[in-house]
């Protein structure tokens, strides 16, 4: 009976640590560590886009995401994709008042999502 009640209860504090975490605020979020290399290449790319300073790029969503495909949910026109389910991130940046949407896998890739989404 204990073990169940530790259960709800872990299940409770994670859910409402993931709403927080997640949320669509357009204050910074906390970056946790695992999506670090993806936010950091995001950053990166928004920099160099735009010319602008990444430390000046605000990160506002970071979502965990399966994507459907091997194109991270930004399909680009005539290009084929691997069709297996890719876990990765949403993640929503700011500069200005601006919001510019990624994608990315677990790893190392990183999609900009225009209007392709």
């Amino acid at each position: 009976m204990k073990r169940r009640y530790f259960l709800i209860i872990i299940i409770m504090t994670l859910s409402l640590f993931g709403h927080g975490c997640f949320s669509g605020s357009s204050s910074s979020v906390t970056v946790p560590g695992a999506t670090e290399p993806v936010v950091k290449l995001a950053k990166e790319d928004l920099a160099n886009r735009k010319g602008i300073d990444k430390d000046k790029i605000v990160v506002v969503e970071i979502e965990q995401v399966d994507w459907p495909d091997a194109s991270l949910g930004c399909p680009e026109p005539g290009k084929m994709y691997a069709q297996v389910i890719t876990p990765g991130y949403r993640i929503l940046l700011s500069y200005k008042k601006e919001k510019y949407k990624y994608h990315s896998d677990k790893e190392n890739r990183v999609v900009y999502c225009d209007n392709r989404s």
